[in-house]
């Protein structure tokens, strides 16, 4: 089997899965990437230019222009002013005018987001249709945006892609504004009660990041890779626990992790 397939393509995005993950938290999950065509993806970050692939997401950060990036590493304290002005200097060297702060996504886009979109610009994954890859999906289960917001890409790709599927681990933080049947596979990624509840109240079952002093709430459980929730317990890969489907999980409750 190929390394991986180009299962969507528009003017300015792709979607690529990628088989045989080594990945220990999520295990045996095949993973879906969603990329910028054109544009490397720690540099889209840097520009902005992530915001197709990822949306209104909060954790993107901010993009600042070098300058201003120089004068807000003065607000900050003497260790993070130094990393932040030495960054800067590394993008200039490198010719760019902008760079990214207060970016808080876990997804390092220099290691595997880099390594899939260098082996895509070499031409190395083939297009594949929908029928053939769900086929070819019978009784596996998928990771729904390792990278990227899945609700950047037609919810009917997803559908016809799914649907032979053992199943699915998928989140967004599109969920106030996509279309609500994205629920069917993805939990709400949520930071907050609040969001929670607005979440809830449009379908979603949802995925929250909080503190280690928040209590979880009665219809919620922790998530069973939480490192600090479970300390002293064995942890669970996201392949064999499996509650973050959306609403088509068998597990009704919502799910909390300790922010890392």
């Amino acid at each position: 089997m190929p390394s991986g397939y180009i299962f969507y393509e528009d003017n300015d995005k792709v979607g690529i899965i990628t088989f045989n993950s080594s990945n220990d938290k999520t295990g045996l999950l095949e993973q879906t990437w969603i990329l910028n065509k054109n544009v490397v993806p720690h540099i889209a970050i840097d520009t902005g230019e992530d915001k197709n692939i990822c949306g209104n997401c909060k954790h993107r950060g901010k993009v600042l222009s070098l300058d201003d990036a120089i004068q807000y590493a003065h607000t900050l304290k003497p260790h993070k002013r130094r990393a932040l002005l030495k960054r800067v200097e590394t993008k200039r060297t490198k010719g760019l005018n902008s760079i990214n702060v207060d970016r808080k996504c876990y997804v390092k886009t220099f290691q595997a987001p880099l390594s899939v979109w260098k082996s895509y610009k070499k031409g190395n994954y083939e297009k594949i249709s929908l029928h053939k890859l769900s086929k070819l999906l019978t009784f596996r289960s998928v990771r729904v945006g390792s990278y990227g917001d899945p609700a950047v890409i037609p919810n009917e790709v997803w559908d016809k892609m799914l649907s032979r599927t053992l199943g699915n681990t998928g989140y967004t933080h599109q969920w106030q504004k996509c279309e609500q049947r994205y629920s069917r596979f993805n939990m709400a990624s949520v930071d907050s009660l609040e969001e929670k509840r607005q979440a809830n109240k449009l379908g979603y079952r949802t995925f929250r990041t909080r503190l280690a002093s928040e209590p979880i709430e009665s219809d919620e459980v922790v998530c069973l890779s939480d490192k600090v929730a479970r300390e002293g317990k064995k942890l669970v890969s996201c392949a064999d626990c499996m509650m973050c489907s959306g609403n088509n999980s068998k597990v009704k409750k919502n799910i909390a992790i300790i922010i890392h």
